[in-house]
C-alpha cells in the first residue's frame, strides 16, 4: 500500500460579532477582578482608632405603644439633620430598635468629651425643641428612659 500525504492549508476567516464581542467583555472582566482584589479585599494591617478615647452616652427608651415610638423618632429626625451639619465634635448619633422587643430603642451618642455633650450639644438649637417633647412622653407615662455613659479606654477600635 502507497501513502499519500497531502498538505492542508488552513485559513482564518473574518470575525464574526459575536468573536468580536467577546474578547472586549473578557478583558473587561480580567480587568475588573484585578482592580476588586487591589482595592476591596481586606488589608492584613491593623486600623487605626479613629478619633479615640470618646465619650459616649447610650440611652434607652421602653415606649408604650408603637405610635408614640413613631412620633419621637420623627421628632427626632431634624435632630438628627443639625447635628450632622452643626456638631464635628459628634463622632455617633445613631438609633436601633431592640431584636427581642420592637417598642424598645436604643441610642448612641459618640462624643469628643463629656464637656462637648453637656456644653454644646444639650445647647443646640435642634436638641433644645426636641427634649421637651420627649421628657412630656416620659411625664406621661408612655417612654421610660433609661441609660449610661462611659469614656473610652483605647484599647479597641472605631
Amino acid at each position: 500500500q502507497k501513502h499519500t500525504i497531502t498538505t492542508m492549508r488552513v485559513t482564518r476567516g473574518p470575525m464574526n460579532s459575536s468573536s468580536q464581542q467577546i474578547i472586549p467583555f473578557l478583558a473587561c472582566m480580567v480587568l475588573g477582578a484585578a482592580l476588586h482584589h487591589a482595592l476591596f479585599l481586606p488589608k492584613s494591617e491593623p486600623r487605626p482608632r479613629i478619633p479615640g478615647n470618646a465619650w459616649t452616652l447610650t440611652v434607652t427608651m421602653t415606649f408604650k405603644n408603637e405610635e408614640d415610638q413613631k412620633q419621637a423618632l420623627e421628632e427626632w429626625r431634624p435632630v438628627t439633620k443639625y447635628c450632622g451639619e452643626k456638631e464635628p465634635f459628634l463622632f455617633h448619633y445613631e438609633v436601633g430598635r431592640n431584636d427581642a422587643d420592637p417598642l424598645k430603642i436604643h441610642m448612641v451618642e459618640r462624643y469628643k468629651s463629656k464637656e462637648d455633650y453637656i456644653n454644646k450639644h444639650k445647647k443646640g438649637e435642634e436638641f433644645l425643641k426636641f427634649r421637651p417633647k420627649l421628657k412630656a412622653l416620659a411625664d406621661a407615662g408612655k417612654v421610660k428612659i433609661e441609660g449610661f455613659s462611659y469614656q473610652e479606654l483605647g484599647y479597641g477600635f472605631v
